[in-house]
Order: C-alpha cells, then sequence, then structure tokens
C-alpha cells in the first residue's frame, strides 16, 4: 500500500541529474552539490592516487601491490579496480598527480597559451620545470622511472605519453605558428628547452652536482629566453 504523500526526494534527485546533464551539455562546470555521487567517486580516487604516491615512491613499481596501497589508501583492493584497470593505470595517475597537477598548464585547452606573446610563453613554461626542480616527489618520481626502466619499460613509455609528448605537442605547434622567432626546427628547439632542465635535474639533484657545481633554474631559464627572443630583440 503506497502513501498518498508525495516523493519529494526521488524528485529532487531526479531534478538534480537533469541540471547536471543540462549544465555538462553547454559546457558549464557542475558544481559538487548537484553531483554528490561523482563527487563522491571523485574524491575516493583522489584518496587512492595519494596513497599510491606515497607507496610507489617508497617501494618502487615492482615491490608495490595493490594491497599495500589499499591499505595506505583505507579502502579495500576491489574499490581500486573499480577506479584502475591495473598497476600501470594508477601508476599513470601517479605520474599526473607529480607533474601536470602541479603546474598552472592546461594541456586540454591549449588556445589560451598559444594566444600568449613569446616571451609570456616561455615564461610559463620554463616557470613549470623550475617548479617541478624544487619538489621532491618529481626526483623520486624520476628514480623509480630510471631504476625500473629496464625491467618495466611501459613505466617510462607511460611517462612519455603522459607527460613528454603533449608538453612537447604544445611548445613545437607554438613556435611553429610565431614565424616572428624565426625557429627553423621546431621540434628541435621545444626538445632543447625541455631538456635543458630535466638534464640539469639529473645532475644537480639526483646526482648530487649541485653540491660540486651549483647552476640555478633561473640561469638556465633567462638563457634559453635571450636565445628564442633574440630575433625579436634584434628587429628592435
Amino acid at each position: 500500500m503506497t502513501s498518498g504523500k508525495p516523493n519529494t526526494t526521488s524528485g529532487s534527485n531526479r531534478n538534480n541529474a537533469q541540471a547536471a546533464k543540462a549544465a555538462r551539455q553547454s559546457g558549464v562546470s557542475v558544481p559538487a552539490s548537484i553531483t554528490p555521487a561523482t563527487s563522491g567517486k571523485r574524491g575516493k580516487r583522489e584518496q587512492i592516487v595519494k596513497a599510491a604516491v606515497k607507496i610507489f615512491l617508497e617501494k618502487g613499481f615492482a615491490a608495490t601491490s595493490m594491497n599495500a596501497v589499499a591499505e595506505e589508501a583505507g579502502v579495500i583492493k576491489a574499490t581500486i579496480y573499480s577506479h584502475f584497470k591495473d598497476k600501470e593505470q594508477l601508476f599513470a595517475a601517479i605520474i599526473q598527480e607529480i607533474t601536470l597537477k602541479k603546474v598552472p598548464i592546461d594541456l586540454a585547452n591549449p588556445e589560451p597559451m598559444l594566444a600568449l606573446a613569446p616571451e609570456e610563453f616561455i615564461d610559463l613554461f620554463t616557470d613549470k620545470f623550475c617548479r617541478l626542480l624544487k619538489d621532491p616527489e618529481y626526483h623520486a618520481l624520476f628514480r623509480v622511472l630510471i631504476g625500473e626502466a629496464e625491467r618495466f619499460p611501459q613505466l617510462a613509455n607511460i611517462y612519455v605519453r603522459t607527460v613528454i609528448m603533449p608538453s612537447m605537442g604544445l611548445v613545437t605547434k607554438y613556435y611553429e605558428m610565431h614565424k616572428e622567432l624565426e625557429i627553423s626546427d621546431a621540434q628541435a628547439t621545444a626538445h632543447i628547452c625541455a631538456g635543458s632542465f630535466i638534464s640539469l635535474m639529473l645532475w644537480q639533484q639526483i646526482l648530487g652536482g649541485e653540491k660540486l657545481l651549483p647552476i640555478e633554474a633561473s640561469r638556465v631559464k633567462e638563457t634559453l629566453k635571450s636565445m628564442i627572443l633574440r630575433p625579436l630583440k634584434d628587429k628592435n
């Protein structure tokens, strides 16, 4: 026997779902209050990733088990597999957490960056590298990648696909678009910019070179800027 009282809860949920759908279709961001289930799922995923960062960076890829990650995250192992199909996919999320989420660059929406003036664009990307150079988690990630690349080459491939290729693609496209910079090989120039900071981190932080011959990242940044912007300064 059903009550004559209307089911306001189900009606409210239905309205919220419709509002969320309409907002997504119109390109408007959906507040967490409209989609509590989605918000909760996202929060659980972030909880797992943060726990995985700690365990992977302490133990390395081979020695890390999903059980250990589950215990650190305070969830059951099945919850991890509801978000990540395997350990490699979880490691990809760790790479994003340590690199892309720590710098203010939206690779999925490159148009605003491509519209920047050359000096602004170079500052944006070089500041990203300078920030990561100071990050102990980033150093630890590189140690894991280098230390386990021979046994697990897919880990390095994940990093290349997740971080290097999208970043290189954006910088290459920018240099190709801005003919006033007179760059004859945009991709090679993008590599030189990124490689300068990666090699600096490797021999300064990871290999301990900063104790023997310290070189500040700001010096590398300003030298690269001077080289790339020289055609503009020559015209002035």
